[in-house]
C-alpha cells in the first residue's frame, strides 16, 4: 500500500508533467486603501503610500470635509497619481471631425486617517478563519517559536523563528497551515535539528535555494495530508510553487524526488522528534 509520501509526490510530479499553473500568494497584506471607496491603491501609489502609520486608509482634504472630518493642523500629505482623460474634437486626415481621447496624469494629495480628526476609525474586513485542531497540534508539536509578520511568511535562522501573517489574512485556514508547514519544514533544517545543508547554504546560490524551497514545499504538502486538511487547492498551489523553483534546476521533475526524501526526514522529525544518526551537531548559518 502506498504511503502518504509516495501518494503526494506522485501527484505533484503528475501535475508538473501536465503543465504548471501560476503560483499565488494565499494571504494579503494590509495595502494602502482609499478611506472613501475602500478600494486598494494600485501601481506606483502603493509605493508612494508606504508608511509607518497604523491605519492603511488614506483620504483627500476635500473627502475628509465632505464626511464631516478634517485634517489636523500642520500635517503633510502624500502625492498619489492617476490617469485622467479629456475628449477633444479635431479633424482627421480626411478632413472629418472626430473625437480624440487624450490621457494625462493628475496628482492628488492624500492624508492618512491618523492625520485626521472627526472621521470614524475603519478596520480592514476580517475573514472568519478558524484554527484546525489537528493542524495546530502538528505545527506546535516541536515547540517552534512563531512570530507575526503581516507582509510575508519566512523562517529566520538568526532568530530561529518562524514568521507568518495572521490567520485572518489568509484566504482559508488550509492556506494558513500550508504556509505555516512550509516554514516549519525550513525550521526542521536548523541548528540542533536536521542541520540541512541546503538551509545552511541557502544564500550561496539559486540551485541551493531551489532545492531547499522544493524540500519545504514538499514537507508542507506531506504535513497537510497528515493533518487531514482539504488539500485539493493547497496541493495545486504547492505544485505551482515547486514548478517556479524547478525552472532554476532546468525544470527537472527528478529534483522533486530528492526534495521528497529530504522532506520526509523533516516530517518524521516533526512527528517523532528523532534525528537521523549524525544529525543535530552542526550549526546552521542561513
Amino acid at each position: 500500500m502506498k504511503d502518504v509520501f509516495e501518494v503526494v509526490t506522485n501527484q505533484m510530479i503528475k501535475q508538473l508533467e501536465e503543465g504548471i499553473i501560476p503560483w499565488r500568494r494565499p494571504w494579503q497584506a494590509c495595502w494602502p486603501t482609499s478611506y472613501a471607496t475602500n478600494k486598494e491603491y494600485q501601481g506606483i501609489n502603493t509605493l508612494l503610500l508606504q508608511s509607518n502609520y497604523e491605519s492603511p486608509y488614506w483620504v483627500t482634504f476635500r473627502q475628509a470635509q465632505k464626511m464631516g472630518g478634517s485634517i489636523r493642523a500642520g500635517e503633510k500629505g502624500r502625492p498619489i497619481v492617476f490617469v485622467d482623460r479629456i475628449m477633444k474634437e479635431e479633424k482627421n486626415k480626411e478632413g472629418e471631425m472626430v473625437i480624440k481621447t487624450i490621457h494625462f496624469l493628475k496628482y492628488y494629495t492624500v492624508f492618512n486617517w491618523c492625520q485626521t480628526k472627526g472621521l470614524p476609525k475603519k478596520l480592514p474586513a476580517e475573514r472568519e478563519n478558524q484554527q484546525i485542531v489537528s493542524a495546530e497540534e502538528l505545527l506546535r508539536r516541536r515547540g517552534p517559536r512563531i512570530e507575526t509578520d503581516i507582509e510575508k511568511a519566512y523562517y529566520c535562522s538568526q532568530s530561529d523563528a518562524i514568521y507568518l501573517p495572521t490567520l485572518d489574512q489568509f484566504e482559508s485556514s488550509e492556506d494558513y497551515y500550508a504556509a505555516a508547514f512550509h516554514e516549519l519544514t525550513h525550521w526542521t533544517g536548523g541548528a540542533g535539528r536536521l542541520c540541512r545543508d541546503t538551509l545552511r547554504d541557502y544564500h550561496m546560490g539559486t540551485d541551493v535555494r531551489s532545492q531547499e524551497e522544493l524540500t519545504a514545499e514538499m514537507g508542507a504538502a506531506f504535513l497537510c495530508q497528515i493533518a487531514a486538511l482539504d488539500t485539493s487547492q493547497t496541493l495545486q498551489n504547492s505544485t505551482a510553487y515547486i514548478g517556479s523553483w524547478l525552472k532554476a534546476l532546468q525544470n527537472n521533475p527528478k529534483w522533486v524526488l530528492k526534495a521528497s526524501k529530504q522532506a520526509r526526514e523533516a516530517v518524521e522529525y516533526v512527528m517523532t522528534g528523532k534525528l537521523p544518526e549524525g544529525r543535530g551537531r552542526a550549526t546552521a548559518t542561513a
